[in-house]
């Protein structure tokens, strides 16, 4: 009678043979046999079922929850400019190599307290996003600010060009300058963010005020990279499935004490051309072991900058 051997070395090394000889002598041969290939069959069915069915739809529907996510920014559907009830957002990102602006949309929100705003990029009859870049980077203008406006005029009318008109005075225009202009003396910085504000208005009718240009901070700059990343990625949304890697969040000025449980974040790593910011949520256990520095024991989001 022959010998039956298996023997694999993925994922661990092992070894193992079936001989019908081992079989109780009571049986005959014919049933020895079916018992021998009744076990192989149990063997491979539960190595199949290990190595390929459980992975398969384990990673089906990890990639399930991540493709809804990152339709947020693979969306490439043209948006329709003709929908009243769609709201518009203007980011000018100041950067020292250049100078880029965003165009977002939302529609209103739906009520429901446990979702945010559908904020997504907007995107042109081509299905494009809307971006614009210019070079080089506004702090170039340090020693000529009446030049400023001029050099921001083609992002704004680019801009201008995919919001509707009638939409305009109700557009929110935010103009952020990162490390570029940080490195500026104060004054330097001042001169440039004073012709913007006194020349944009002006010439365009977005809603733009005092407080809607401004030199952000490094910690700033982290926190919002942080919270964009992070927003494409769902983690604000409401918990809804219980494979959803949770955090406890005590907020210090609520009222309420009670630990908020919400999705866990990822940090991000933000290289510029002249920064680096890196920001990543505290858990609570590590904050509480932070002895060094009292205070930053208060904050749940890390940000370090360069």
């Amino acid at each position: 009678m022959g010998r039956i051997s298996i023997s694999c070395l993925f994922p661990a090394s092992w070894h193992f043979s079936i001989s019908p000889v081992g079989c109780p002598r009571i049986l005959n041969t014919t049933l020895r046999q079916i018992i021998v290939i009744g076990i192989l069959s149990a063997a491979v069915s539960l190595l199949y079922y290990s190595l390929v069915i459980r992975n398969k739809y384990g990673r089906s529907y990890r990639d399930k929850k991540f493709h809804r996510y990152l339709a947020r920014v693979t969306d490439t559907e043209a948006t329709d400019t003709s929908n009243p009830n769609l709201n518009y957002g203007i980011v000018v990102d100041c950067g020292s190599s250049g100078s880029r602006i965003f165009v977002y949309c939302w529609p209103r929100h739906n009520g429901n307290p446990h979702d945010l705003l559908d904020i997504k990029q907007m995107r042109d009859k081509n299905r494009k996003p809307v971006v614009m870049k210019i070079k080089p980077g506004i702090s170039e203008f340090a020693s000529s600010p009446e030049r400023v406006s001029d050099y921001i005029s083609p992002l704004l009318n680019f801009a201008a060009e995919h919001v509707p008109r009638a939409k305009h005075k109700e557009t929110p225009l935010y103009i952020l300058c990162t490390a570029g202009m940080r490195i500026l003396p104060e004054s330097q910085q001042k001169a440039i963010l004073e012709d913007l504000l006194t020349d944009i208005p002006v010439h365009f009718d977005f809603l733009f005020s005092d407080s809607h240009a401004e030199v952000i901070s490094g910690k700033q700059e982290g926190v919002y990279a942080w919270i964009g990343i992070n927003f494409v990625l769902g983690r604000f949304e409401h918990i809804d499935d219980e494979d959803d890697a949770v955090v406890e969040v005590h907020i210090p000025t609520s009222e309420n004490k009670e630990a908020i449980i919400r999705k866990r974040t990822v940090g991000i790593l933000d290289m510029g051309g002249v920064s680096t910011q890196i920001a990543y949520e505290v858990p609570k256990t590590e904050r509480e072991d932070m002895t060094t520095s009292p205070s930053s024991a208060k904050q749940f989001i890390c940000v370090l900058f360069i």
